[in-house]
């Protein structure tokens, strides 16, 4: 049975790429999808994501190349593997620590290397740190959390100063964001100078909308590869699943930096971010809520020809310039 659940968890990996092949209409014709609610942007969303997930992939994809100026560099911090993409162009001192998604049972790829690349051009970073934190079912919590740990120490390590790091988190990527940043005040050691969550998992146990949108999210629904991952929540062993350790949702917010949070109108996880941001608000953390109509979970990853994707990549370079450039 555990063999099993490797390989179909090995399947789910070839299912989740940065970039689906684009449709040509969509590269001249952006502003037809303007209205994510509308019955053709609708229509695209699910037959794109329907056809992507129905098929797998004859061919490998062509191997990550660290392109445009980039330098790649891989280590292992400690049996943890590390990478790091750095460049000499914009010459903001802004580092990107990077928490991939992935449901806390896929695995760190080149998806995500891509996507690092796109992080650092919205902020306008020069570094990107990376990480492949052990994943369940084989590791459970609190492991992923301990990676976490080591990877920003690591960070801080290399000279670089907190406040010019920026954790950026999607998915269950922004649950090990939001769950480390909790960390760091237990530790005693110094937050971030801000965190940008993508449709961030705050909450394992059920809220709303991991029942109201469950049809309508046609990247993380039902009949989709993680939506069985995401109510099983192997990551969890064996903790209430409401506990904060897990959902950081219920933890202690205060004293966390500056957080722009960015959902999907018709996000499984829609309520993890609502939710998310009325918490920070209670505990006097300065937060920016943004809600894309119509958008399934962590649209900006999987659907990258949206211009619904573009607006948040580019609120994201808008929030880093008001946080680095505040006195």
């Amino acid at each position: 049975m555990r063999k099993n659940m490797k390989v179909s968890i090995k399947k789910l990996a070839l299912l989740l790429p940065v970039c689906l092949l684009s449709i040509s209409v969509m590269a001249n014709e952006p502003s037809r999808y303007s209205d994510g609610e509308s019955e053709v942007t609708q229509t695209y969303i699910k037959d794109t994501m329907n056809s992507y997930f129905s098929s797998a992939k004859k061919s490998k994809p062509m191997p990550f190349k660290a392109v445009r100026g980039w330098v790649h560099e891989k280590w292992s911090q400690n049996n943890l593997p590390m990478e790091k993409l750095h460049r000499n162009l914009h010459k903001t001192n802004r580092v990107i620590l990077q928490f991939h998604g992935g449901a806390y049972v896929l695995g760190f790829n080149d998806n995500y290397r891509k996507f690092a690349r796109k992080q650092a051009d919205s902020i306008k970073a020069d570094t990107v740190y990376m990480f492949d934190y052990r994943h369940a079912p084989e590791f459970t919590y609190p492991a992923a959390l301990d990676d976490a740990v080591m990877a920003y120490k690591k960070v801080l390590e290399d000279g670089v100063d907190a406040q010019n790091i920026v954790f950026m988190g999607d998915s269950a990527g922004g649950n090990l964001a939001l769950a480390l940043a909790v960390k760091l005040k237990e530790l005693n050691i110094t937050q971030p100078r801000a965190m940008i969550l993508m449709s961030p998992w705050t909450a394992m146990d059920v809220i709303p909308s991991h029942v109201d949108n469950k049809y309508k999210d046609a990247v993380l629904g039902e009949n989709t590869p993680l939506f069985a991952q995401i109510n099983k929540a192997a990551y969890a062993n064996g903790l209430n699943l409401s506990d904060p350790k897990l959902s950081p949702l219920y933890a202690d917010l205060s004293g966390l930096p500056p957080l722009l949070i960015q959902t999907g109108g018709y996000e499984l996880l829609y309520s993890d971010s609502v939710l998310l941001s009325k918490a920070a608000d209670t505990a006097g953390v300065k937060n920016k809520l943004s809600i894309y109509k119509g958008m399934p979970h962590d649209f900006m990853l999987v659907l990258p020809e949206l211009p619904q994707t573009k607006a948040a990549f580019e609120e994201m370079g808008n929030f880093a310039d008001e946080i680095f450039n505040r006195n």
